[in-house]
């Protein structure tokens, strides 16, 4: 049998991200990344009471310039106990309708407490498939 492994690693890049915020009555940027093909973000609660708000937004630059808002989770009151997960995913036909030029997506958030902690993992799928080509080719 062929060695196979790196197969998703090769198609997708992933980051994971751990929020802790300071203060709970503002909503933040977790991290602007390129986008790909297909952007997912899944955010589990870790610690404490509930996530307020999960959304997608696209950017011009890495910077977060002139952010757009993408898409809403309509099942992010669901996350109120910890373990529990929500997952938002749109397409770079999504993010380019939101705003012309994008090239950038992060997700914005905003939870009940300060005490709460966050963990919000992002999975990008390559801009273009190509045959062995590493995704962090593709979208570095």
């Amino acid at each position: 049998m062929a060695y196979t492994a790196n197969k998703l690693k090769a198609k997708f890049l992933s980051r994971l991200y751990v929020w802790d915020p300071a203060d709970a009555t503002v909503e933040d940027y977790i991290a602007w990344v390129p986008m790909g093909l297909n952007f997912l973000a899944l955010a589990t609660l870790v610690t404490g009471g509930a996530l307020i708000n999960f959304r997608i937004y696209a950017a011009l630059d890495s910077a977060g310039g002139t952010p757009t808002l993408v898409a809403t989770s309509a099942s992010f009151a669901t996350v109120d106990t910890p373990g529990d997960q929500v997952a938002l995913e749109v397409s770079q036909e999504q993010v380019l309708a939101a705003l012309a030029h994008a090239s950038h997506v992060s997700v914005r958030i905003d939870s009940d407490t300060a005490s709460d902690v966050i963990a919000i993992h992002y999975l990008m799928e390559a801009r273009q498939r190509y045959d062995g080509i590493s995704g962090d080719v593709n979208l570095a």
